[in-house]
């Protein structure tokens, strides 16, 4: 087989993309090499990294060519994130994952550089060796935001492609990774064994919160009689037509009363009113933000 053949082989399964020592392997010289090149059949994208000219220039492409950039490296960060259909994820600039001792610049991706390489599990998605989803959202956990952590989380649960345990031993493990402090409690509240606080204490939180001098007098545990629902809820400011609710279920229990609670608040938005809803975890560990999302949604409801 001819040397253009050979190497058609290896860009077919790189989309299009291919290094300098796979083509001197299926046997091409340095002025063979140079001919195609000058001629405009190969693309040069990097140090020993080329492309067929052929070859759309795809994310796709891109991306196997920014691995080829790094012998041995994955797809990891965004672009892992992107390639298990993770939410606000989209293609953007290759992001690729070596050792800790290879050099970590590449002028086709952002490079990650793990001290943890050899015991990171991966999948192969697309023809790509990629993290697996509990590493792929330890490692977006130190550039996305906490709310968009707590989304990935929630639709890899809720696709059931990953269990939470996995993510908790895997976050256990992993000390000092860059984002583990915005994971982990994320991860801990979603544990079968997540710490479920009194009734009592979960109350205090929230009266706590209403207190503050810019927020009207609220009614403890007002009644409800909605027109498909009735319902006694934690919290109701009348100036506003504001209810706040306070949330110290499991997650999977709440998961599994999604259903009943949409239903209760559709009504009360049906009726008029706004809803807002405060976890334990929120009341704990963002009592400012918490308090701030109160304060705006009443300014609002009064400039409304």
């Amino acid at each position: 087989m001819n040397p253009d053949r050979r190497l058609d082989e290896y860009a077919a399964r790189q989309y299009g993309a291919f290094s300098l020592s796979q083509a001197r392997d299926v046997g091409f010289t340095r002025a063979m090499i140079e001919t195609r090149r000058d001629n405009g059949a190969w693309i040069r994208l990097a140090p020993s990294v080329y492309v067929m000219a052929s070859a759309p220039p795809k994310w796709e492409r891109q991306m196997a060519a920014a691995l080829l950039s790094r012998p041995g490296s994955i797809v990891a960060g965004s672009s892992a994130a992107h390639l298990h259909e993770f939410p606000r994820f989209g293609q953007g600039r290759p992001v690729i994952m070596v050792e800790e001792s290879v050099n970590a610049r590449s002028p086709l991706a952002k490079v990650i550089r793990s001290r943890h390489f050899d015991e990171v599990a991966t999948v192969r998605k697309r023809g790509f060796v990629v993290t697996s989803e509990p590493e792929t959202i330890l490692t977006v956990a130190r550039s996305t935001s906490t709310d968009n952590l707590e989304r990935v989380v929630d639709e890899v649960l809720a696709r059931e492609s990953s269990e939470i345990e996995d993510l908790g031993k895997l976050v256990s493990s992993r000390p000092g990774t860059p984002g583990l402090a915005r994971l982990r409690p994320i991860v801990e509240e979603r544990l079968p064994d997540t710490y479920q606080p009194p009734t009592i204490e979960l109350e205090r939180l929230l009266y706590l919160l209403v207190e503050h001098p810019g927020i009207p007098p609220a009614t403890r545990q007002m009644p409800f009689a909605f027109q498909r629902v009735n319902a006694t809820v934690d919290l109701f400011i009348p100036v506003w037509r504001l209810i706040v609710e306070g949330d110290g279920r499991r997650w999977h229990t709440r998961k599994a009363d999604q259903e009943r609670d949409n239903l209760r608040d559709n009504e009360a938005v049906a009726h008029g009113y706004a809803v807002l809803r405060f976890t334990w975890p929120m009341l704990t560990r963002s009592s400012d933000r918490c308090l701030d999302t109160l304060l705006r949604t009443g300014r609002v409801r009064t400039a409304s």
